[in-house]
């Protein structure tokens, strides 16, 4: 209200000002040494009364060294997701200046931004879906953990294609397959390697769901998976299989 100087950007933010001072600082992140990036919401779902996905919330670009407020988005604001989805490696990548990185984003290879697509389409084109509704779950990203995403090569889309369903560069679980992971070289389409990642030797319960979180090296043909049935955990270490 104060940049913009007019009447009636001052009455809004009067009209607003309630609510504005009821917002609870919920997560934030490092965007480099001296800026924060901080999310804004309700008390309610700050201590988790609400988990209504559609509730108001607001981001903040915060210089820590001259105690200066940068900019300020809503959580359906297209300038934030035009600048997340351009460069969403300075969001994720804490290793971005390493000498080196396999980014897979959708600001840095196509593959990836090809899947970032479907997925704004599926929600676009979805019953209580809209335009609106795919920018707020898109921006329900933000801010991103430290470490949620691998930089490991044998995740890069560029490299080899697999199926995303069953594992990704962000580093979350997902459905546990009954058939290995298989992993082809996008340039030949020939089989490369492929990942087990179920209970060898054991029968498996089709009833149950299980889950699997994968971990790989940054570099190294080294991944370790956590599995969950139920309330059983296995942990599995996938190293590199030379043929002899």
């Amino acid at each position: 209200a104060e940049q913009d100087g007019s009447a009636m950007a001052k009455r809004r933010f009067f009209q607003y000002f309630d609510q504005l001072r009821q917002l609870r600082m919920w997560k934030m992140q490092l965007l480099d040494e001296n800026h924060l990036f901080i999310k804004y919401t309700s008390e309610d779902v700050v201590t988790l009364r609400v988990t209504d996905p559609s509730q108001a919330s607001f981001f903040v670009v915060y210089n820590m060294v001259t105690t200066e407020v940068i900019a300020v988005f809503e959580n359906t604001s297209d300038e934030l997701l035009e600048l997340f989805e351009n460069f969403c490696d300075l969001f994720r990548n804490a290793t971005l200046h390493s000498e080196v990185q396999f980014p897979c984003s959708a600001s840095s290879n196509n593959f990836a931004r090809q899947i970032q697509r479907r997925f704004k389409d599926t929600i676009v084109n979805a019953k209580y879906g809209g335009h609106t509704e795919a920018v707020r779950r898109l921006l329900g990203q933000l801010p991103i953990s430290a470490q949620s995403y691998s930089g490991s090569p044998y995740l890069d889309l560029s490299l080899f294609s697999y199926d995303d369903k069953w594992v990704s560069v962000m580093e979350r679980p997902k459905t546990c397959g009954d058939h290995p992971i298989r992993f082809y070289a996008r340039d030949s389409g020939l089989l490369k390697f492929e990942i087990q990642a179920g209970l060898l030797g054991r029968p498996i319960n089709h009833t149950v769901r299980r889950l699997v979180a994968f971990t790989f090296h940054p570099f190294e043909p080294f991944a370790i998976s956590v599995q969950r049935t139920n309330a059983e955990y296995v942990v599995n270490f996938h190293m590199r299989h030379c043929c002899t």
